[in-house]
């Protein structure tokens, strides 16, 4: 089979990548190694394949899909600078760099097209094998009507440990183009990315664009338009690199607020921008491969590697980080960062109960970043000691919202304050957030009904309707004490007492233990069936749920991610883990069913609706599941779980960078939510399987690798 046969098929093997030597190259198989780039060796595309890729030592472990199947791609942007996404039909998708955050801007247009004498062909006409590693975008093309084919890398400097890189507002490009004729060929490469109308002299302009590099042309500035004019000799290739740079300092958010973006205080202009990028390009994308070796180097299962990979695109997609630029600003001199909720499918500033899954990425690799979010959480923390659900919506930072799930945000909150406090061994940390975490938890006491010493359930929503059901599960209504709630208040004051004895406070160590004792008592009396725990207990109205929640162990999931002692009888922890595998994972090939009746029946919630919480998969907390099945040794059970997840996602319906809060708990495919912040709990589950906690996996483990690296290489 010839290059241009294998290339002609892109449903067999391709071979993938520009070849850097003249002349074809027989393929027998996808182990054989040839000299390609971006990518070398021959491959099956939409499989797994090892990828001997350009800038990496060794091979690894990749899923090379067929451009045209991908829902999305890679969003080319980092820590609160705005994204576009290369999308695998070679056009860019969703843009929000000029800060179009809620809804982000659709672009779904042509950004490169190929003059050749008359001829003028889009890439998005092109054949296109496409690998993504988030942040990088590995592409190459054939275009069929003219003898070229194009290999294509474009990334952004997202390095771990290192959050000054990573909030730097530029993509990056590296083509090569290949004459695949025996005669000279003269093409001309038409550029066009986002761009900004132009606005009268006295209204502020909210972006600029630039585009930097050898031989890159501006032909029309306010439109975003270059040229790029390329000889290639016959049967020859040549390299080109540009950047691509974007400033848009201020902005408001929904509650009118201005805001200054913090890549303002390094950068004022988008051509500066562009000429750094350029300038440190090859040391920017060794930091970013160096962390990724580490991933692709360890002995993790293939798809786990992947899925932490680009499990990291949630923070370019939903990320603000604002600079702290006026005297009476109340945040610290590193600024103000936030995760949406989703700024694609559900725009809330930091929802807590999807933060408890998504900030281990921020905890684990931007710790400085992580304390200026719990800051905000502190700040609007109110005399009760409530802490409040949110900070606004959809992009409002300053409408925070209170008696909203309220049963589990103050208490989350102190787990996360003593995470950070276990990730950085600062004892500033408990300076600064002890007193409030004490508050918090004394807040949780008024939600003790009846004096058992649980929290309860405390549903809003009216008879008959689905909306506010007060906890994670929030169309689903729960009544009582649950199993999920109450369970979590046992990790809170598990926490709270270790933090009080950190901070060297007896007393109040003392009062967490002993409410904790007295509601470990409730919790086994009320809740407790015999073979695992019900969903929910409401003794006042003699009613009970004899659901089997596949997340009903998360208190125990909470616990051991802090190094915890768990606050359940083990004899019950593994029965309880033997009937959700026995009747949520065996009601769906997808993952955990939510909630299952005792006879492994997916059960409806009545309230109708196709997003029923019930019947359906959540991917954040069936992943919280499946790393509580880890930490109690039964690592198949969970990692099979895990991986019938990353399936859904990643091929089923391959959307690795638009990832789905809710699946289909019959089909596995998505139900509800995009680009969902509690997906990036996958970043806990190699902390699991190692059987660590936050303090032990950023000390010794596979996050302190990956910053090593990534700072060997600056």
């Amino acid at each position: 089979m010839n290059r241009r046969e294998m290339l002609n098929g892109l449903g067999g093997v391709v071979a993938l990548g520009l070849y850097e030597t003249a002349g074809s190259a027989e393929v027998s198989n996808k182990d054989e190694n040839t000299a390609h780039w971006p990518f070398r060796g021959a491959m099956v595309l939409n499989q797994w394949t090892q990828i001997l890729a350009d800038g990496f030592s060794f091979p690894v472990p990749g899923y090379v899909y067929e451009g045209s199947r991908l829902e999305s791609g890679v969003p080319l942007g980092a820590l609160g600078t705005g994204y576009m996404t290369l999308d695998g039909n070679g056009k860019l998708g969703f843009s929000s760099i000029f800060n179009d955050l809620v809804p982000p801007k659709k672009l779904f247009a042509d950004w490169l097209v190929v003059e050749q004498g008359t001829r003028h062909i889009p890439l998005s006409a092109a054949r296109i094998a496409y690998w993504g590693h988030y942040p990088v975008a590995d592409l190459c093309a054939h275009l069929g009507e003219v003898p070229l084919e194009i290999g294509i890398r474009a990334f952004t400097p997202f390095i771990v440990g290192d959050s000054a890189a990573s909030n730097t507002p530029v993509a990056l490009f590296d083509l090569e183009l290949r004459n695949l004729s025996d005669k000279p060929l003269a093409i001309n490469l038409h550029l066009k990315f986002p761009s900004n109308p132009v606005v009268p002299a006295d209204v502020v302009k909210s972006g600029e664009l630039a585009v930097r590099g050898e031989g890159v042309v501006e032909t029309e500035s306010a439109d975003g338009r270059y040229l790029l004019p390329v000889d290639l000799p016959s049967n020859g290739s040549r390299r080109v690199q540009f950047a691509v740079g974007w400033y848009a300092p201020s902005w408001r958010d929904s509650g009118s607020e201005p805001h200054i973006n913090r890549y303002a205080q390094r950068f004022h202009s988008a051509e500066e921008v562009a000429e750094f990028g350029l300038r440190n390009r090859e040391l920017l994308l060794r930091r970013v491969l160096a962390w990724q070796s580490e991933i692709y180097r360890s002995d993790l299962q293939e798809w786990l590697r992947d899925a932490l990979v680009q499990g990291f695109y949630s923070l370019a997609k939903n990320s603000i980080w604002i600079a702290r630029t006026r005297k009476d600003d109340w945040w610290g001199e590193n600024g103000w960062f936030s995760h949406s909720e989703s700024h694609t499918g559900c725009p809330i500033v930091e929802t807590m109960v999807c933060r408890i899954h998504g900030h281990f990425a921020l905890l684990f690799f931007f710790p400085e970043l992580e304390e200026t979010t719990l800051n905000a959480f502190h700040h609007y923390q109110i005399s009760s000691g409530e802490i409040p659900f949110a900070f606004g919506t959809p992009t409002s930072m300053r409408d925070p919202r209170y008696t909203c799930q309220h049963p589990l945000n103050s208490g989350q909150y102190v787990q996360m304050v003593y995470q950070l406090y276990l990730r950085t061994g600062d004892r500033s940390i408990l300076s600064k957030f002890y007193e409030s975490s004490k508050q918090a938890i004394r807040f949780q006491y008024s939600l003790d009904d009846d004096d058992c010493g649980l929290v309860h359930d405390q549903a809003h929503a009216r008879p008959g309707e689905r909306w506010p059901g007060n906890q994670f599960y929030d169309i689903w209504p729960w009544q009582g004490t649950s199993s999920y709630v109450a369970g979590t208040w046992l990790a809170t004051l598990s926490a709270g007492a270790a933090l009080a004895t950190a901070a060297r406070d007896s007393s109040f160590a003392e009062e967490c233990t002993n409410r904790l004792s007295k509601a470990q008592g409730a919790f086994e009396r009320n809740l407790w069936n015999g073979s695992y725990y019900r969903l929910w207990n409401d003794k006042e109205a003699g009613q009970v749920s004899e659901v089997c929640l596949a997340n009903q162990l998360m208190g125990v999931w909470c616990g051991r991610v802090a190094g915890l002692q768990d606050a359940l009888p083990a004899v019950h922890i593994n029965a309880a883990l033997d009937t959700i595998e026995r009747l949520n994972m065996k009601a769906t090939s997808y993952g955990l069913i939510n909630g299952v009746t005792p006879d492994g029946k997916p059960f409806e919630s009545k309230l109708g609706g196709s997003g029923d919480h019930a019947k359906n998969i959540f991917f954040g907390e069936n992943l919280c599941a499946a790393m509580t099945f880890l930490y109690h040794g039964r690592r198949d059970t969970g990692l099979e779980v895990a991986r019938r997840l990353y399936d859904a996602v990643a091929i089923k319906h391959p959307s690795p960078w638009n990832q789905r809060c809710l699946i289909n708990g019959e089909t596995g495919l998505p139900q509800w939510g995009e680009d969902y912040y509690s997906d990036l709990v996958i970043w806990a589950l190699p902390m699991a399987l190692a059987g660590q906690s936050v303090e032990q996996f950023a000390r010794t483990g596979l996050a302190k690798n990956m910053i090593t690296a990534a700072a060997k290489e600056s």
